[in-house]
């Protein structure tokens, strides 16, 4: 795909500074590519590069000092992911197209154009929506209802009865729909499963990971809502339900029945404990343990969990009193210093 300066630059809406007829025919790194990629810079560490960087053109938030032409606007992130969008965008089935070393059931239903890739497996009863490719290896389970252009990749598993909106994005490894952790307790100590009869809804526009997770319900459905973007390696219990454009990073656990509001950001490596609930535009840092619903927007960290800014006096504080501690600890091994007056004084006292 080839572009020109001046149309990416109205795609995004940005003030453009060079010559608008420049050939543009990907994306690249201003420290290694040529003049026919476009990058961005927001890093101030690579003002000086950007003098003599040898790309094409620059997304910035400000004009600055350099040979490429520049596309200024508000938000560089978005800009460029959406012009990186343009040369790369997400696969879509446009010829029908089913291997025949796909698995198809003769009652599922295939709304053409879809791409089925070898191997692949859809069950009896299941619906695939328009533009939908489905990679090889993936399982479509028994009555899962697929929308329109949604991409499961490779060996990605649904397993029966699991629902999908449109523009759903499945990585490989991706299990959507595997029972819930139920379980009741016999006096001997032994374990009888609780049978998982409910299912997972995602709705649109939702991107989920490698090797992620999300557990059927015990009782009517596990929800992630429309826009979410789940990173690789999340574990979502049994009965969780997710708003509307969560960010989830990697590693991070939902026990059962979680319900993040809306907009939440949960940096890696947090886990919450059960039926815990937390409020809308609610960013939470990383490493992160909760125990307790948070009721009130706001920026948390740590465990036990408290408010950022509380979290960071507090470390402030303990590496402080380490050194105290152990001047405390030596004191008391090796007992008072011999040029110490005060411990003189005291030592000397009938």
């Amino acid at each position: 795909m080839t572009e020109t300066v001046g149309s990416l630059a109205a795609m995004v809406g940005g003030r453009l500074y060079g010559d608008p007829t420049r050939r543009i025919v990907g994306v690249g790194d201003l420290r290694v590519a040529g003049h026919d990629r476009v990058g961005f810079l927001r890093d101030p560490r690579l003002l000086e590069r950007a003098k003599t960087t040898r790309i094409g053109a620059l997304v910035v938030a400000e004009p600055i000092e350099t040979p490429a032409s520049q596309i200024v606007v508000d938000n560089v992130d978005v800009a460029f992911a959406r012009i990186a969008q343009q040369f790369h965008p997400t696969p879509r089935a446009v010829e029908h197209s089913v291997h025949p070393a796909a698995t198809v059931h003769s009652e599922a239903t295939l709304e053409a154009p879809v791409q089925i890739d070898a191997h692949a497996v859809v069950g009896a009863g299941a619906f695939v929506g328009s533009g939908t490719v489905i990679g090889a290896g993936a399982v479509i389970g028994s009555g899962c209802q697929v929308g329109r252009d949604c991409v499961i990749h490779p060996r990605a598993v649904l397993y029966p009865g699991v629902t999908l909106g449109d523009r759903v994005i499945l990585h490989s490894g991706a299990v959507i729909g595997s029972d819930g952790f139920g379980y009741a307790r016999e006096r001997d100590g032994s374990w009888v499963k609780w049978p998982q009869v409910g299912t997972v809804v995602i709705e649109s526009d939702v991107e989920i990971g490698a090797n992620t997770t999300v557990d059927r319900a015990a009782f009517g459905a596990t929800r992630i809502g429309r826009g979410t973007k789940l990173d690789n390696l999340i574990h979502v219990g049994h009965n969780c339900v997710l708003g509307e454009h969560v960010a989830m990073a990697g590693l991070s656990a939902l026990s059962g029945s979680v319900t993040l509001g809306d907009r939440v950001v949960v940096a890696g490596h947090t886990v919450f404990g059960g039926h815990l609930s937390v409020a809308a535009d609610t960013r939470i840092g990383g490493a992160s343990v909760l125990h307790d619903s948070i009721e009130w927007s706001g920026d948390y960290m740590g465990f036990p969990l408290m408010e950022k800014a509380r979290w960071f006096r507090t470390l402030r504080e303990l590496s402080r009193l380490v050194p105290r501690y152990r001047e405390e600890r030596d004191h008391r091994r090796n007992g008072p210093a011999a040029d110490d007056p005060a411990s003189a004084n005291a030592s000397a006292k009938p």
